[in-house]
């Protein structure tokens, strides 16, 4: 003989089961009226969280926190691979600030595959807009990240052997738009403006080999806009193409110690405005293709600079 179950029993069961076995979800979402309590209901569609932080503890790996309207959501840790990603038309703020832990987004966590697809990140007193000390891969898309200014602050610090995309982004007066230490990263069709030290630089702990790939971009008013730079035992090269690069003390710059090495190439790109277009010093070298159009510099070339002709 069979013996039912009463539903009252069935349903106080359920309600008993730990709360990481209901409430896991593919995709999560945010809103300003919403609650992080409602972690209650994975943050469905019908039951919003309020931050990021909340949402991303209820996102099941390789899932997708969105934002679903206009409002600053805090700022958040990274310990799984994860997109989070502005619905289109919505402003989906990180206000960092000074307090606690002073970085927008921190990625430090082996493994992990993250995609930030229309934030927007601000300083407001904060050290770093994305900070990335671990992980396999990052992708920044049409993300604005400003106003991470002071002494050794940066938009977007990466310190990861991963690989990066930077892609239709925008990272303006920061003190560092773009900090490569480790890792490959690749940039397209941004703009980096009024980052006071530089826009770009790769800058290699020691043994660490750093590459950076630059194309379709805007670099303008910086100390140095786009830079390779080793005083380690590490190795950087940056390669620039389709970029314009104006109205900074340098406009591409490579330097480098007898340990490290530090390599910059540039072609179909225009070098305007700067007090030097291309400097190179030390043992580094920067090589020009001659397909660049480098004019209206108070020095075209200064240092170590290798015109390769263009054929």
């Amino acid at each position: 003989m069979k013996t039912r179950v009463p539903a009252a029993i069935l349903t106080a069961a359920v309600l008993a089961l730990p709360l990481s076995a209901q409430a896991a979800a593919t995709r999560t979402h945010v809103s300003n009226a919403g609650s992080d309590a409602n972690t209650a209901f994975s943050c469905d569609s019908a039951h919003p969280c309020r931050t990021f932080a909340a949402a991303l503890t209820v996102t099941t790996p390789g899932g997708e926190i969105l934002a679903v309207d206009s409002s600053g959501y805090g700022k958040v840790e990274i310990d799984r691979s994860v997109s989070i990603i502005a619905a289109p038309g919505v402003f989906a703020g990180i206000g960092v600030g000074a307090g606690g832990n002073a970085i927008g987004v921190k990625i430090a966590t082996p493994g992990v595959d993250v995609v930030l697809r229309g934030l927007a990140i601000t300083g407001q007193g904060g050290i770093y807009g994305i900070n990335m000390d671990n992980g396999a891969t990052l992708s920044v898309e049409d993300c604005v990240i400003s106003g991470f200014s002071g002494n050794s602050y940066a938009g977007i610090r990466i310190d990861a052997a991963a690989k990066v995309r930077v892609v239709d982004s925008l990272l303006r007066a920061n003190t560092i738009g773009l900090f490569v230490m480790n890792g490959t990263v690749s940039v397209a069709g941004s703009r980096f403006l009024g980052n006071a030290s530089a826009g770009i630089t790769g800058f290699p702990v020691a043994g660490a080999t750093v590459s950076i790939a630059v194309s379709d971009t805007v670099v303008a008013d910086s100390n140095a806009g786009i830079s390779s730079w080793s005083q380690t035992t590490g190795n950087v090269t940056v390669a620039v193409t389709r970029t314009t690069v104006s109205n900074s003390s340098h406009g591409l710059y490579a330097a480098a110690t007898a340990a490290g090495t530090a390599k910059l190439s540039v072609s179909d790109s225009l070098i305007n405005k700067n007090d030097y277009g291309l400097n190179g010093q030390g043992s580094a070298t920067v090589k020009s293709l001659g397909n660049n159009t480098v004019v209206d510099n108070l020095n075209a070339t200064f240092g170590s600079v290798v015109t390769v002709p263009f054929i």
